[in-house]
């Protein structure tokens, strides 16, 4: 009966293990550093405006987001949000169907309210993937995405 007992409970860990292996995680720094880089308008402006070149070499973490293919194709998937011990997570459930590039899905951490996006591939075998919901800058911490 003892022994029994020890399977089950060796059985559960084994489980919980193998569940935090398959986990892919990946983290987005919490700021980055940028050049200077000139801006040209592509049409005019009236007389009374003028284009200033006022530029900020640090850019904060503004969001996190993921797209089915690629995120220049503009195909941006809406997160469900979930409530886990208190905290708030965006929640996004993928489904990647066939080798078609645009079957494939993307994450980015976005900069400066979309002025930069750091960005990479999510693993095939990924189903459902997850964010602590921050507000503002995410201080000093980088933040995890985390898909299983």
């Amino acid at each position: 009966m003892a022994m029994r007992s020890i399977i089950r409970l060796l059985s559960g860990v084994l489980l919980f293990l193998s569940q935090y292996a398959l986990a892919w995680e990946v983290s987005c720094p919490a700021v980055i550093e940028t050049r200077a880089s000139t801006t040209e308008l592509k049409s005019g402006l009236p007389e009374t405006w003028q284009l200033s070149p006022r530029y900020m070499s640090r850019l904060w973490l503004s969001g996190i987001g993921v797209t089915q293919g690629k995120p220049e194709n503009l195909i941006d998937l809406k997160p469900e949000t979930e409530k886990e011990k208190g905290e708030s997570w965006s929640v996004w459930e993928i489904e990647n169907a066939g080798d078609k590039e645009n079957n494939h899905y993307w994450v980015s951490c976005i900069y400066g309210h979309e002025q930069i996006w750091l960005t990479q591939p999510i693993p095939a075998s990924s189903k459902r993937c997850k964010t602590r919901d921050f507000e503002g800058s995410p201080e000093a911490q980088s933040v995890s995405f985390i898909c299983n």
